[in-house]
């Protein structure tokens, strides 16, 4: 059979030669690629084919991307890490052939047959932090690892695959910040923030994957991939064992998840070398009970380590902190000194008031929950005017809920008031952003008060018009005004 003509899609191989490769049936779709099975003729063997799609081959991003995965996969040679054989071209086609794995992703494993047992985790751990030592060592960060890119045989040996947003460190990053790559249910926060990432980013990937693996979800979830990524960067996931429903799993091994899913990456393990040496010294001490005073010795020994490790850490940090604060205090003070009718505090002076804008508003929104001040907020109106079209609108109200919030918390109930009123009272505004606002301004009221009873009056209308014209929202509405308040609203 001749090579694949120029005008056929790669969407529909099957039957034809690239090359040559034989290409037999679709594995599947990935974000750039189609998968196929494909026999590669002169050696006899079945492959993985991936296919750039044709609608991006044109594009030389794109075709930069693909080849940069297949270069940084290929510089690999580790039992746990796919095999790449080739990298090639035919026509309008780039492709990469790769080792064939005749087994499940994790992730279609745990939705056929549940969570994985501790034993099982702990394999997947540890051949999984094997391959990315080697990735660390070679100076590539894998950027996306999660369930469906861990693969397993019918053997059971453990992949790691797709290097799609495997980067080389120093070399060009193709992508922009925030959302854009990567999948947000396992993104780092600094990856989240669209800040460089390194190999520690890989870590907290793992211990999100491996809290999948144990408990059959996602440490955090939602239905918007932004309202994911603000819970990466704000929020502590649900303590393995009550999801998981039950204390099977070792301390040592809880002990390293919850350290590998730290906000900052210096609490984590700085790279899975250091992670492989430590899952090594625990399997270690745990097989050997009499030598060392059993199980319950080891905890107590693993603990005293991580406090030690923390401390250690902390005072690291102290010393930094030290470092580069004397001499900025001493500036800070000078400025104080020039102008005490307006002191600001040393984070105020060297956070500025202008905020950069960003090249999205979903970028400046997150920005704004990093830095978590008056600039911050204002900036998302400021920087993406609410006038120019809904969706624009949409953040500046969640920017100014946040604003009101951070205003209560500091004590300047009146102008979170105005703010809350402004939401809350316009009937212009979605009702579920007013039924949220609403909700904030009934706690500032007085107990009680007439004020309190029109706020009520006003906020169960709201209610029954998103129960009404957007019953799906309502879910989300139990954790953000609260069960209490939920409960009475839906009885009322």
């Amino acid at each position: 059979m001749s090579d694949t003509s120029a005008d056929t899609s790669s969407s529909n191989l099957i039957g034809t030669r690239i090359n040559d490769y034989q290409v037999l049936r679709r594995l599947g779709r990935g974000g750039m690629a189609d998968v196929y099975v494909a026999l590669h003729q002169s050696l006899d063997r079945q492959v993985a084919l991936k296919v750039l799609r044709r609608q991006l081959a044109s594009d030389g991003e794109y075709v930069e991307r693909f080849r940069r995965e297949a270069r940084a996969a290929a510089k690999l040679n580790h039992p746990n890490i796919v095999q790449v054989y080739e990298v090639g071209r035919s026509g309008d086609h780039h492709y990469i052939a790769q080792e064939l794995i005749d087994g499940p992703n994790l992730k279609e494993r745990v939705e056929r047959q549940g969570p994985l047992t501790p034993d099982e985790a702990i394999g997947v751990l540890r051949d999984v932090s094997a391959a990315l030592a080697i990735a660390h060592q070679s100076g590539i960060t894998h950027r996306d690892i999660k369930p469906e890119n861990i693969l397993q045989s019918l053997r059971g040996d453990i992949k790691v695959a797709d290097f799609g947003l495997a980067r080389l460190i120093g070399g060009g990053d193709l992508t922009q910040a925030g959302l854009t790559m990567g999948t947000p249910r396992y993104m780092s926060p600094e990856q989240v923030q669209g800040k460089s990432v390194g190999p520690s980013s890989d870590l907290y990937s793992l211990g999100c994957t491996l809290y999948f693996l144990l408990t059959g979800r996602p440490p955090f979830d939602a239905e918007e991939p932004l309202a994911v990524a603000i819970q990466h960067l704000q929020e502590t996931s649900r303590p393995l064992a009550t999801v998981r429903g039950k204390n099977d799993v070792p301390d040592w091994l809880l002990a390293g998840i919850n350290r590998m899913m730290s906000k900052n990456p210096e609490d984590r393990f700085a790279s899975a070398v250091e992670l492989s040496q430590w899952i090594a010294g625990q399997l270690g001490s745990t097989t050997e009970p009499a030598a060392n005073g059993g199980t319950a010795q080891a905890t107590v020994m693993l603990q005293q380590a991580m406090k030690e490790e923390a401390a250690r850490r902390r005072k690291n940090r102290l010393k930094m902190a030290i470092a580069i604060t004397l001499p900025v205090a001493a500036i800070a003070i000078g400025a104080i000194l020039a102008t005490p009718q307006n002191p600001r505090s040393i984070t105020q002076l060297m956070r500025p008031d202008r905020v950069p804008a960003k090249e999205s508003v979903e970028q400046q929104y997150l920005a704004a929950v990093s830095r978590n001040d008056m600039a911050g907020w204002l900036a998302v109106s400021e920087h993406f005017p609410p006038t120019e079209n809904a969706n624009n609108a949409a953040y500046a109200i969640k920017a100014e809920l946040q604003l009101a919030r951070l205003l209560v918390r500091q004590g300047r109930v009146a102008e979170a008031t105005e703010i809350l009123t402004r939401i809350g009272t316009n009937p212009a505004t979605d009702n579920l952003y007013r039924v949220v606002s609403l909700s904030e301004l009934f706690d500032l009221a007085p107990p009680d008060s007439p004020q309190a009873t029109q706020i009520w009056t006003d906020l169960r209308l709201a209610y029954q018009a998103v129960s009404e014209n957007q019953p799906d929202a309502t879910r989300s509405l139990w954790s953000i005004i609260g069960s209490e308040k939920m409960r009475r609203l839906e009885s009322s």
